[in-house]
């Protein structure tokens, strides 16, 4: 599951000369049928459902394990960069 930080932690990795496509693209999507997606903040709050808690704790118990391989902030850069 993608969380928000994920999403920010992208963001600030990208190169500046992706920045404008990148936030074409995220307009876009908002603009998919969105009913949110000209006021965010009018959004209503939504709770997670015991599915998405449950793949939530089941993911920090992997990552406590220790056996879980990260990729390294240069190979994320590297996959940004290979985007269309």
């Amino acid at each position: 599951m993608t969380t928000r930080d994920d999403l920010h932690t992208l963001i600030d990795c990208l190169p500046e000369g992706k920045w404008a496509e990148v936030n074409r693209m995220l307009l876009e999507c908002l603009e998919e049928g969105d009913e949110v997606a000209h006021d965010p903040l009018e959004a209503p709050e939504v709770e997670p459902t015991a599915g998405e808690v449950a793949a939530v704790e089941e993911a920090y118990a992997v990552l406590r394990t220790g056996q879980v391989k990260l990729m390294p902030h240069g190979e994320v850069v590297k996959r940004l960069m290979e985007l269309p």
